[in-house]
């Protein structure tokens, strides 16, 4: 494997409350691994909430935001020889709250942003318990795809997070999702964002967010992609790279795209 075309743009730490390990030592394994590109992009608070801290196990505290933003900096300078840092941010879309996040977000220090769809009315992506009371299963997935295509028109973010992780433990439905699918891939290369290939997937269901045969019509219609691990532990850091790199050159994408002060920067796939 080439390691100077590695990159990986999504990456956690303890601040979060349910990750092991400083930003250091997420940079370190980086640059142990090879990375060429390294993306740091912790949950953001939720700032549209009343309290400083709402959920202490899933986002950082509102308080800690400017100190997050000021280490990320300070490391991208330390590790500057080994890496090339960029500091992101992971932020859920809740629609409604457009304006605040993008008052909250609007700092230089940030390079991109990550739009993710965890929460969706009164269901989570990754809780089935908040699932109970449905009507029909395909009612899931309908709420959960009308958000997906309403944070990318949103214009909020950069990259769409995990765009199809309700795969990972909703119920099946039989072909149901099909014409779902298709308006939100048409939303998505309508609106210009970027998605990524995250290979968190793989640890939950055997296989990325998105799927192959979704990453295949993406990069057909033109949707810039890029790479993370959504590494929760430094040694998941690049997780998957190699069967990923694999899959992206077979279906004919030959660079990735990253951001440097919200501004997109590609990585070729050699």
């Amino acid at each position: 494997m080439d390691m100077n075309t590695l990159i990986d743009m999504h990456t956690h730490h303890e601040r979060c409350g349910h990750a092991k390990g400083t930003i250091a030592d997420y940079l370190d394994a980086g640059a142990k691994k090879g990375l060429r590109v390294m993306g740091i992009s912790d949950h953001a608070p939720l700032f549209a909430e009343p309290e400083d801290h709402p959920q202490p196990g899933i986002q950082m505290a509102r308080s800690h935001f400017d100190g997050y933003l000021d280490e990320a900096q300070e490391l991208k300078e330390r590790f500057a020889r080994q890496l090339d840092v960029r500091v992101g941010v992971e932020a859920d879309f809740i629609p409604g709250t457009e304006e605040v996040y993008e008052r909250a977000l609007e700092d230089r220090r940030i390079d991109y942003l990550i739009g993710s769809v965890h929460a969706f009315g009164d269901y989570h992506v990754f809780r089935p318990r908040t699932w109970k009371g449905l009507g029909r299963p395909e009612e899931l997935y309908e709420h959960y795809y009308a958000t997906v295509r309403a944070a990318a028109r949103s214009g909020l973010f950069d990259v769409l997070g995990h765009i199809d992780a309700l795969k990972a433990l909703g119920p099946e439905v039989d072909g149901a999702l099909d014409a779902m699918v298709d308006e939100t891939l048409e939303v998505i290369a309508d609106s210009g964002v970027a998605v990524e290939v995250n290979t968190s997937g793989i640890r939950k269901c055997g296989e990325p967010f998105p799927s192959p045969a979704i990453l295949r019509r993406l990069h057909e219609a033109g949707v810039p992609l890029t790479y993370g691990s959504d590494c929760h532990k430094p040694d998941e850091v690049a997780f998957g790279w190699p069967e990923i790199r694999s899959m992206l050159m077979d279906i004919g994408v030959d660079r990735l795209i990253t951001f440097e002060q919200r501004q997109p920067k590609s990585v070729a796939l050699e």
